[in-house]
């Protein structure tokens, strides 16, 4: 990410909204019409124009570099197109079982493999679609589109006419980089690979390699539409001659085709975590046929049924294109990582079936518990329900809950144990068909175990936290974020513990969370670091960030982020500050002291800026919702409207920050219907602004009506608030006031605050 982006991130994006790439067309009609995949793929969103189904496994696309998710807007350049990508990540990995059309005597005679193979393209001959993506490969004459269903992807490759039709499989290309702060270790490895052809026009294999997963295991089943005239395996770049299969670490193909009639070569893949015959089978069930078109308008379909549950009913604007996009991309994850016949690949490597979608793909749960897994929760609560049991499958495989899962394995990156939320929200919206005392016990469990992070070597845990009552910083670092982060999850095990009638275990709980007091320092009003002795680390700078290095008390931030993140007992910060006065007083100086980061390596997540809030990256995301704690929900509203207005738009350049598998996107979701999930597992939402005049979503018992009268960019302001035709004077809502039948929620809005409403004592948000 860029370290800072403020006031010239927001001029760029205005101007950038007029660009004709990004513009509405005319004749859009569906939810489907509106979405841009292309933002986010410049600056560093991380998104890549893929071609992808709801929660897919497979994320077929372009990689224009081997680092981040593989796409950037800026370069010039293909490599190819690979099976699997983490579009919006932030943590870099995939990019596995790529495949790229080529032309020329060269390839036909070539004896070794070249050092890098790539086409030149334009973005004037590129289209990015849900379940589509085209591109043309200037330097081959090459059309290639890419469409996918779940487990499976399909190429159409359109060569010049009378043109050699040949096609490189390349088994060693993956991302080069393993999200880890370790140089020698900052590499993707392959430790097999194996491709073999079984038949006239099919190809199998594998790829087992390491990176930011400790093992990961992709297998491919692959037919082709004409048969295959000739094939070249090549090991370490040499050719290996007279044999039809090869396994090794460093495993490439060059396959020909029949090119007499023209006709473009379709390939339709099937990827499995857990053999070729899962692949084979995978592709059996999922693409039966060479109708590519159908195909595409099948996965097609599938994304405008997810996302017509939500309909906006206003002029179509850029935001309406931001919205759907939004929404699109927060449907991409939980990633599917199972096989149609039920098996799927766990924490311990090894291979189990189950009678549920296993959705341990990928799983970033320290961006994703805030806002992304509470928006499927309403939208799809079946996958939310499938996604807690595969919870309690990690759970029995790894002996703790998810941290954050790639390729089915636990890689320990980030803090906290944010499993926690997910449950507990789930739990209290009726999303019960899983094992609910096994999951209780895994969340008790995980909640103190002793854990080591593989991307960093660093220690993790409750081991300190539960000694001293805070995590000091001469035993672990980032020790403040990490134990305003075990507070939280902590203070949602006691709400899952009191919807359970534990009541022992609610009282130690809610008293774990409880303590984030103990880093709060009332001479300086900040968190701060504190070392085992109790003694205030020393120099101390609000301003400080040095991404994880030992010095660093804060994870991807700065006090002046964190010191805000007490997101389930508003009330408590708001003592430890002095009140109310103070502590909006304090919140205040959070939008409007410089935006300048102190420290020799800042965190490069600290993006999307304004004064020292970071947009950009997720513990920011609740704060602006805190003024609803103080009775002060204008000041929100104003800061809520300037967030969804400058920091979102159609562009590549249109996210302040990568979007992290779905949360940058979610909390624009929800804040542009005009509420948001500050807390898990009590059903609350904090009101912030609504964007739109009228939306509607449908759920699995009605649908919600929101309707905001004389709403526009300057009337941000609520004036006043109606549920179902009764007026509403809370600054917050409970779940089962929106989500329990037919609901109609209205706004009059306004240019200018009203300072009464939301602002009573009896109106504001539950604390701790």
């Amino acid at each position: 990410m860029l370290n800072h982006i403020g006031i010239k991130f927001k001029t760029v994006c205005l101007l950038l909204l007029s660009s004709v790439a990004f513009s509405c067309s005319s004749n859009q009609s569906e939810p489907v019409d509106y979405v841009r995949p292309m933002m986010g793929t410049g600056t560093a969103g991380c998104v890549v124009p893929m071609a992808a189904a709801p929660f897919g496994m497979v994320q077929l696309g372009p990689d224009t570099h081997f680092t981040a998710s593989g796409y950037h807007y800026n370069h010039k350049e293909i490599y190819g197109f690979s099976h699997t990508h983490k579009s919006g990540g932030g943590g870099t990995d995939f990019q596995d079982i790529l495949f790229m059309p080529v032309v020329g005597q060269f390839w036909q005679d070539c004896a070794l493999f070249p050092d890098k193979v790539t086409s030149r393209f334009s973005h004037e001959q590129e289209t990015a679609e849900p379940a589509y993506y085209q591109v043309k490969l200037l330097d081959y004459g090459v059309n290639a589109e890419l469409t996918a269903t779940g487990r499976c992807g399909m190429h159409r490759y359109s060569y010049p006419a009378d043109s050699m039709q040949q096609l490189i499989v390349d088994l060693k290309s993956g991302c080069q980089h393993s999200t880890t702060i370790f140089a020698d270790e900052d590499f993707d490895t392959v430790k097999i690979a194996h491709i073999e052809l079984v038949g006239d026009n099919t190809i199998q294999g594998y790829r087992i390699s390491n990176g930011w997963a400790p093992e990961q295991h992709v297998y491919f089943y692959a037919e082709f539409s004409k048969p295959i005239l000739s094939s070249r395996l090549f090991e370490d770049k040499k050719i290996k001659n007279n044999i039809s299969g090869l396994t090794g670490t460093d495993v490439r193909a060059i396959l020909e085709f029949d090119s007499d009639n023209n006709e473009p070569l379709i390939a339709r893949v099937g990827i499995s975590p857990v053999s070729m015959d899962g692949a084979r089978q995978n592709l059996a069930v999922e693409i039966d046929s060479w109708n590519f078109d159908a195909i595409h308008k099948s996965t097609r379909d599938k994304w405008n049924n997810e996302l017509s549950a939500i309909q906006i009913d206003d002029e179509k604007s850029a935001q309406k294109e931001v919205f759907y996009t939004c929404l699109y991309y927060a449907m991409l994850y939980p990633m599917l990582y199972s096989d149609v016949t039920g098996e799927y690949r766990s924490s311990d490597s090894k291979v189990y079936k189950g009678d549920f979608n296993y959705y341990a793909g990928v799983l970033g749960l320290w961006d994703t518990f805030r806002a992304q897994n509470p928006l499927i929760t309403i939208l799809r609560p079946d996958i939310s329900n499938d996604l807690i049991k595969t919870f309690i499958e990690h759970y029995k495989h790894c002996g703790q809950l998810p941290i954050w899962t790639l390729a089915g394995v636990e890689n320990m990156c980030m803090i906290g144990y944010h499993s926690m939320p997910v449950i507990a929200d789930a739990y209290y919206k009726g999303i019960r068909d899983y094992d609910v005392q096994a999951v209780y016990k895994a969340m008790k469990t995980s909640a103190n175990r002793d854990t080591f992070g593989y991307f960093l070597k660093s220690f993790r845990g409750a081991r300190y936290y539960n000694k001293y009552g805070y995590v000091p910083y001469d035993k672990e670092i980032t020790s403040v974020s990490k134990t305003l982060e075990y507070c939280y999850d902590d203070w949602c095990i006691a709400q899952m513990a009191k919807m359970l009638n534990q009541t022992d275990d609610y009282n130690y709980y809610i008293s774990r969370a409880g303590r984030y007091k103990n880093l709060y320092d009332s001479t300086v009003r900040f968190m701060r670091g504190r070392n085992s002795n109790g003694e205030w680390r020393e120099p101390f700078d609000p301003f400080h960030s040095n991404h994880y290095r030992p010095d660093d008390d804060f994870c991807e931030g700065t006090s002046w982020q964190w010191t805000f993140f007490v997101p389930h007992d508003g009330q408590g910060l708001i003592d430890l500050m002095g009140g109310r006065d103070g502590f909006v007083s304090k919140l205040d100086s959070l939008f409007i002291v410089s935006s300048e980061i102190h420290g020799d390596n800042p965190a490069p997540d600290i993006s999307g800026l304004i004064g020292q809030y970071a947009h950009g990256n997720e513990p920011s995301h609740s704060t602006l919702y805190m003024y609803n704690y103080a009775g002060r929900p204008w000041k929100a509203q104003k800061l809520i409207s300037e967030v969804l207005y400058t920091m979102y738009n159609t562009s590549p350049e249109g996210i302040c920050g990568n979007d992290d598998t779905g949360q940058m996107s979610a909390w624009y979701v929800f804040s542009s219907m005009g509420f948001y999930p500050v807390t898990h597992g009590q059903g609350v939402y904090f009101i912030g602004t609504p964007m739109f005049k009228n939306i509607s979503l449908k759920h699995d018992k009605g649908t919600l009506t929101i309707t905001a009268n004389n709403v526009s960019r300057d009337n941000c302001y609520i004036q006043s608030v109606s549920l179902n035709g009764q007026p509403y004077y809370k600054n917050w809502l409970k779940h089962e006031d929106l989500f329990n039948g037919d609901t109609h929620l209205v706004f009059e809005m306004g240019n200018t605050p009203n300072t009464k409403w939301g602002s009573a004592e009896d109106a504001l948000p539950p604390s701790m």
